[in-house]
């Protein structure tokens, strides 16, 4: 099916994310293979069918097998695709069993409407939905029952989690400086350092009294002088000491792992806390950095909610359904 397309449910990822993750590699079956019934799987009491394995397997054959690739390229790529999917259609079994337990199901108007969603979410008709479904390798039937499972699925986990999420100021913070992170990561910055030396064959008194002085000019910093005067004047790194602790222009790496950590947390012109590296304490200034790309905080805070949440939507499924495994016999005969 055209990504453009594939219905758009908040707590699932559809089974093209499969081909993606196999990197694009071939999968297409042997012209001359001969296809043996045999149990693949067994769920409590439920078997999961060879058969059943190659039917869900279809469109993604059909997607992949334009590309060109050696056999053992092929092989290997089979046996991860099928791996995968079947590893998906024992957590569906094991989804379907909690369903019926607690009595959970899904109506052919409840599939109708999501059809619907579906085409109005890409400007296109129920119609079109399903050829584009019919052109990847589904039947409508097969189409509908994929969309059946999603709906089962949300329902479930709505059903096991309403009013259990929260997102938090601090969960939506916390995604946005992760963000701001990956973006410092791919960005070239101007920094510089004051090295207070203190060897660690120092006495322990001796050594403390080194920390008390990188403290002090910490404090000295926080009190609003200039940094570069004061790394003249304290800084024992004599490579940098006349030029004011300036390193130049640095790209992420290039630092001790430390000292690279600190640096992507530092906006510009902050100073960090001294920071052991080798025999010294180092403080450490972010002279300069590029300009962020990213929208402020305030203007993808409801974006932001709703990325948290699925995280965690994730997370509880997760967890949900290693606790079903736990509880019910599960044996792979792939």
């Amino acid at each position: 099916m055209s990504s453009m397309l594939r219905p758009r449910f908040f707590c699932r990822v559809t089974f093209v994310a499969l081909v993606a993750a196999l990197g694009g590699s071939t999968v297409a079956p042997s012209a001359h293979a001969t296809i043996v019934e045999r149990v693949v799987a067994v769920v409590g009491e439920q078997a999961i069918l060879l058969s059943e394995l190659r039917e869900r397997a279809k469109p993604f054959l059909l997607r992949m097998e334009q590309q060109s690739a050696d056999d053992a390229s092929r092989a290997a790529a089979t046996s991860q695709l099928y791996g995968q999917l079947l590893d998906h259609m024992i957590d569906e079994e094991l989804e379907q069993k909690a369903a019926n337990r607690a009595n959970v199901s899904i109506t052919a108007h409840e599939i109708e409407d999501a059809l619907s969603r579906v085409a109005a979410q890409n400007g296109v008709s129920v119609a079109r939905v399903v050829e584009e479904a019919t052109k990847s390798g589904l039947t409508e039937a097969s189409y509908r029952q994929e969309l059946r499972r999603q709906l089962l699925e949300a329902k479930l986990m709505n059903l096991r989690i309403q009013g259990r999420l929260h997102v938090s100021d601090d969960d939506v913070h916390m995604a946005y400086s992760k963000l701001v992170i990956d973006e410092r990561r791919q960005q070239p910055f101007q920094a510089a350092w004051i090295r207070i030396a203190a060897p660690r064959t120092l006495p322990p008194p001796v050594l403390r009294s080194r920390r008390e002085q990188a403290d002090r000019v910490l404090e000295r910093l926080r009190q609003g002088e200039d940094f570069a005067k004061v790394a003249r004047e304290t800084s024992s790194d004599g490579t940098t000491r006349e030029s004011g602790g300036a390193l130049g222009e640095l790209k992420p790496g290039q630092l001790p792992a430390a000292l690279d950590a600190m640096a992507l947390e530092l906006d510009k012109g902050g100073v960090s806390e001294p920071i052991r590296d080798g025999d010294d304490f180092v403080i450490l200034k972010v002279v300069s950095r590029g300009e962020s790309q990213l929208p402020a905080l305030t203007e993808s805070r409801d974006e932001l909610s709703q990325r948290v949440y699925m995280e965690k939507m994730n997370q509880a499924r997760k967890r949900w359904l290693e606790g079903l495994r736990r509880q019910t016999h599960v044996e792979i005969r792939l």
